[in-house]
Order: structure tokens, then C-alpha cells, then sequence
């Protein structure tokens, strides 16, 4: 890991860390946007699959200005430091202490009582991809509802599903999954409402004047939104509008922006999000980094009727299968984003296959729940009988593949087991919680018989430790 204060000579320009090799080989590192007169930090790292004699470059695109740098550390970090480090943020951002004072009905101690206390909800919404499988498949429906509270659909939302021919809407699939989730208590992540890559337009529309292309745009937002305005948590409102431009070049610069005003003005309690792979994954792709999707961010915030937008920041998490993730940039790229103070999700976390896919896996979600910024998880992956076929959870048979072990190792390290616990001479105890819906059940010490409460934890509560008082009544 690389920390530098930087500063440039006039202006602001976007610093990049550069590592050199003896063999002239130049790695990217992490990047800031430095200002003349201020001093910025700049953190960064590699993980090196190399041996060799480094050097610390500092580059700008812009020749005419000075580099400026104080303080410049290198400080190499062992596996278990690193996960050491995550241990001790996942104890402060994700959990809470919580003392519990039991009293009678008359407000005197109940002390060697039986406490039970049963976490019924997660405070951290750690879900999964779905698709139109899962409305033909009861082991599919049974598997996902068991494990998982959030959602985002691969495909059903998306236009050149809901509206292959022009004119000719259906939804009746993205519908049925819609109410599934529903009944079973499942959120679902709007994903999404236009896609700027080419590619993925539906036929008819690549041939549209730019005035029918604007027309049919704003129709497809009024209508996907007004259908389920209020029933999602999140918009991706124009998916990859970092790597591609399809209605920028066609619309004009503000064509995300005035989307995003549409969508919004439609569905103002929903939060809009953009969503991009590769921010935090390669430090090789340069339209998707960090620096520009801030940029990208302010720009649509910044348009007429924006500023008060619910805005949100996706970062898919598409993750190379060949070689490990690089966390350290990782990391310095969530630094970026969280400056923006907006909620981080990763939208669609994959590890291609690979040998070593399950590790890359888990080590890519470790990283992801320990960021304080990071507010939720959703891995784009499922059953191998539903077309998962580069990530499966499970096989055909659903039983877990090393992927899908992962899956449900953390889902279960991150979520409290069932506690018993006996109250002190004082009627109190104290425990460490993770943010969620618990359900505390005290058993009177003599007649056996039992009192409950429901209580959550959550990480809004006021620092230090959460006071609970239990009056019991038997």
C-alpha cells in the first residue's frame, strides 16, 4: 500500500501512482484529484506476483503542471494483516455492543434469568442475482428464499425485454418475478431502466432519428417506472455510462442527466444509481476509475432539478477469474467514491472460473463488507440450472458448489447465532450484535415461565453501547 500527500502547481489535475519494474514494466496504482494549495491524499497499492526492484512514479495527463509530493510510504501488508485490518472495521461498522438491564415488573433486578437471543433479520442486505428460471423451478425458488432478502433481476427488467418489438410491451415475466419476491419478502433492485452500450438497444431502436430515439426514451422511462414506482429500493437508471455513450451521441452530454431527471421525477423515494464494472476491479480500464465516476456523478447531480436526487453509487464487481484481486486497489478506489458521502452497493459481484474462483470470491466479499461506505452486496450468480454458468452457487442437483459454500460460509459468519446467556446478580448483561431484527426471550429462573421482546440494532443508533432494558412480566 502507497500514501502520498500530493499537490499540483496550478489548477486541479488527476494525479496517478505509477510502479515501475527493473524490466520497464508499469503497473497503475491509485489516483486522486490534486489541487494547487491543498494538499491531497493519495492511497494505492499492487499485489505483486513478481520479484523485482520498484520504482514510485507520479503522472499527469497534463505535462504543463508541476507534481508536487510529501510524505511518500510504502508499507507492505501480509494476507493475515490484511485480514486482520477488515476483522477490526467489520467489529466497528457492522456490529454493536448492547447492554441488557432485566428487571421485574416492579423495577427490581431479575438476575440469573435464562436469556435466548434469536437475530431474525440482517441489518445488511447481502443478496442475489435472479432470473425467469426461478418462476418454473420450486428447488430454485426454495433455494433462493431460504438464503437470500435481496434481489436484482439478470434481464426481465430490461428494455429489449419488456419491449422487444416497438410498441408491443410486455411484463408479464419481470411481473411474476415481482410478486415471487414479494410473498416471499424479497427486495429487488431496478436494474435497469436504459443501457448505453449499443449492443444491448433493443433492434428496432439502433435505427431510430435522434428525435425518435428521444421520444421512445422517454416513453420506455414513464413506463417502466410508473409500473413499479414504490416497489423497489434502487434504479440503475443508465447502465455503463462511463464505458459507453449510445444516447450521448445521439442526445447530446446531458442525456444521462436529463434520464436521471425523468426517472426521478417519476419515482422520487427510490434511490437512482449509476452502475459501472471495473471501478474498483482494473486499474488498467481508465473510463470506468473512480476519479471519473465521481466526475460522472457531479455532472448528473449537478443538471437543472437534480441536486436533491436520492443518488446512489453501483459498482458491479466483476471480477477477473485468472488472477487475484488487486484489494489495495480495491480499497483506494472505495476511498474515492465514499468521499462523495452516497451509499456504495456492489451490484453484481462475479469471479470468472478459475482455479482459484471460490478464494477470489471470498476474498473479494470480505473486502466489500468490511468497507464502511459498502451498504449492500448482491452477486450476479445462482443455480447452474438456471444458465449460472461461469459462477454457480449450486449445481444441478442444487447441491453447493465451492462458490456457493463460500456464499453460505459468510451469510452465516455475518449473522449472529442464537445466544443463551444468564443475567448477572444485577439483571444485566453485555454482547456484541451485528446490525439486525432480534427477538430476546427471558426465562424466570424459578417458575420457567418466559417473556419476550423484539428490539434492532442498527448502525444510526448513537455511539457507545445500546441500552436495552427488559421489564419482564411472567
Amino acid at each position: 500500500m502507497a500514501i502520498t500527500w500530493v499537490q499540483v502547481s496550478e489548477g486541479n489535475e488527476t494525479v496517478l501512482a505509477v510502479f515501475k519494474t527493473s524490466d520497464g514494466k508499469l503497473i497503475p496504482g491509485g489516483k486522486v484529484i490534486a489541487k494547487h494549495g491543498c494538499w491531497s491524499l493519495l492511497k494505492g497499492g499492487l499485489l505483486p506476483n513478481f520479484t523485482s526492484v520498484m520504482e514510485i512514479f507520479l503522472k499527469s495527463k497534463n505535462t504543463k503542471v508541476e507534481i508536487w509530493a510529501d510524505n511518500i510510504s510504502l508499507q507492505p501488508f501480509t494476507k493475515q494483516q490484511w485480514r486482520s485490518h477488515q476483522e477490526k472495521s467489520i467489529e466497528k461498522v457492522r456490529k454493536r455492543k448492547v447492554k441488557f438491564q432485566l428487571k421485574h415488573a416492579n423495577k427490581t433486578a431479575l438476575d440469573a434469568a435464562i436469556v435466548s437471543i434469536k437475530q431474525t433479520n440482517s441489518g445488511f442486505p447481502f443478496g442475489c442475482g435472479m432470473n425467469q428460471k426461478i418462476l418454473t423451478s420450486t428447488d430454485y425458488q426454495n433455494w433462493f428464499a431460504s438464503r437470500f432478502k435481496f434481489t436484482t433481476f439478470t434481464n426481465a427488467m430490461k428494455w429489449y425485454s419488456t419491449e422487444g418489438k416497438q410498441g408491443q410491451e410486455n411484463y408479464t415475466i419481470a411481473d411474476a418475478m415481482v410478486k415471487f419476491a414479494k410473498q416471499n419478502g424479497i427486495s429487488i433492485r431496478g436494474h435497469n431502466i436504459l443501457w448505453d452500450d449499443p449492443k444491448y438497444q433493443p433492434d428496432w431502436v439502433k435505427t431510430l432519428s435522434p428525435k425518435e430515439l428521444r421520444k421512445a426514451a422517454a416513453k420506455r422511462i414513464n413506463s417502466v417506472v410508473t409500473r413499479y414506482a414504490g416497489q423497489l429500493i434502487a434504479w440503475d437508471v443508465v447502465n455503463e455510462n462511463l464505458h459507453f455513450r449510445f444516447f450521448e451521441d445521439k442526445l447530446g452530454e446531458n442525456a444521462s442527466a436529463e434520464f436521471y431527471k425523468k426517472a426521478y421525477q417519476l419515482d422520487p423515494k427510490t434511490t437512482m444509481f449509476m452502475n459501472e464494472y471495473n471501478t474498483t476491479e482494473c486499474a488498467e480500464d481508465e473510463p470506468p476509475n473512480a476519479i471519473n465516476y465521481k466526475k460522472k456523478l457531479e455532472e448528473i447531480r449537478s443538471f437543472p432539478g437534480n441536486a436533491d436526487m436520492l443518488l446512489g453509487i453501483g459498482v458491479q464487481g466483476r471480477f477477473d477469474g485468472d488472477n487475484p484481486p488487486d484489494l489495495a486497489y480495491m480499497r483506494s478506489s472505495l476511498d474515492i467514491l465514499a468521499s462523495t458521502r452516497l451509499p456504495i452497493w456492489y451490484t453484481e459481484v462475479s469471479v470468472g472460473n478459475g482455479t482459484n474462483q471460490s478464494q477470489y470470491l471470498e476474498e473479494v466479499l470480505r473486502e466489500a463488507y468490511s468497507y464502511p461506505a459498502v451498504e449492500g452486496i448482491i452477486t450476479f450468480a445462482g443455480p447452474e440450472s438456471a444458465g449460472f454458468k461461469e459462477m454457480p452457487l449450486v449445481d444441478i442437483d442444487f447441491r453447493n458448489t465451492l462458490a456457493g459454500d463460500v456464499v453460505d460460509k459468510l451469510l452465516a459468519e455475518w449473522k449472529c447465532e442464537t445466544l443463551e446467556t444468564i443475567s448477572d446478580s444485577g439483571g444485566s448483561f453485555e454482547i456484541s450484535l451485528f446490525h439486525g431484527d432480534y427477538n430476546v426471550t427471558v426465562q424466570h429462573p424459578v417458575s420457567n415461565s418466559s417473556t419476550s421482546i423484539h428490539f434492532k440494532v442498527t448502525k444510526d443508533l448513537p455511539p457507545g453501547i445500546v441500552h436495552v432494558q427488559v421489564d419482564a412480566r411472567f
